[in-house]
């Protein structure tokens, strides 16, 4: 199982390698106030990180909000 994992995660890294290789031009990103000039590939890794911190900020308060839920049904279950 361990061998099947790393291979899996050797195919991914390959896989990014070359995706970053073959988008290595220049874009420029406007900030409003400055401008940054980043590979094409490490500002789409970038943009892929930030939609995985942001989905993971939502999933954390709707997990709050359901165990906040749970608890107040839980009391008066108990009452």
């Amino acid at each position: 199982m361990k061998i099947i994992l790393i291979l899996v995660f050797l195919v991914i890294a390959l896989i990014a390698l070359v995706f970053s290789l073959l988008n290595f031009q220049l874009v420029e990103i406007n900030l409003y106030f400055t401008t940054i000039s980043l590979p094409l590939a490490i500002a789409l890794t970038i943009e892929l990180f930030a939609g995985i911190g942001i989905g993971l900020l939502a999933a954390f308060f709707q997990i709050i909000k359901l165990k906040s839920q749970y608890t107040k049904l839980n009391k008066k279950l108990v009452k």
